[in-house]
């Protein structure tokens, strides 16, 4: 992924993150996962960011908000 990179959305665990990617990646639409969760480090707040490239932003919004309608 080149480019800057913003969080598109923000989830309570890296699997609900990775749901998520799912969704982007069957659009094609390029992601990261940023989480701390599992690195074991400490006290970590739990929890994991979804990435994208900033010129995808809005493509990646429109395809997790499938996430939020009944039956998505």
């Amino acid at each position: 992924m080149s480019g800057d990179t913003v969080v598109v959305a923000t989830f309570r665990t890296r699997l609900e993150a990775e749901i998520a990617a799912g969704l982007l990646q069957q659009a094609g639409i390029p992601y990261v996962i940023q989480s701390a969760e599992g690195i074991g480090t400490g006290p970590l707040p739990p929890g994991a960011s979804l990435l994208v490239a900033r010129e995808r932003l809005e493509e990646a919004r429109m395809v997790l908000e499938s996430l939020d309608e009944p039956g998505g």
